[in-house]
């Protein structure tokens, strides 16, 4: 966790390896089930992951854990009524993990939260 004497840094999480490959990982998966899933097209998928690239850039611009909770709340109710919109089919278990992964490790690099502590859980339909 972060240490209260050192000031908090803003940074790029957009381009941490880890997530550019989950991210790279997630619009493959859900762009390969759009034959598949008529209750999703390819612009649903863009706006998933626009909504995720939101999010990291918010996040890099946070200051304390208060401020990254309440990003991460809003991020996942938006997830929730796109997934909606999108008839439920559009973040399954797959897609689920990845966007986990990717919020929690963005919230972890600032020093909000562990890795293993799911920030999401509270508010996620998915």
């Amino acid at each position: 966790m972060h240490n209260c004497s050192e000031p908090y840094v803003t940074m790029n999480l957009k381009e941490n390896p880890q997530i550019k490959d989950i991210l790279v990982r997630l619009k493959k998966n859900m762009s390969g089930f759009i034959e598949l899933e008529p209750y999703y097209t390819p612009k649903d998928v863009d706006v998933c992951i626009q909504m995720i690239q939101n999010h990291l850039d918010h996040m890099a611009q946070t200051f304390d854990r208060e401020e990254a909770i309440t990003l991460v709340k809003k991020t996942v109710l938006d997830l929730n009524d796109l997934n909606e919109k999108c008839n439920a089919c559009l973040i399954e278990t797959d897609q689920r993990e990845d966007i986990c992964e990717i919020i929690i490790m963005a919230g972890h690099l600032k020093g909000y939260n562990e890795m293993n502590e799911d920030i999401t859980e509270e508010w996620r339909e998915w």
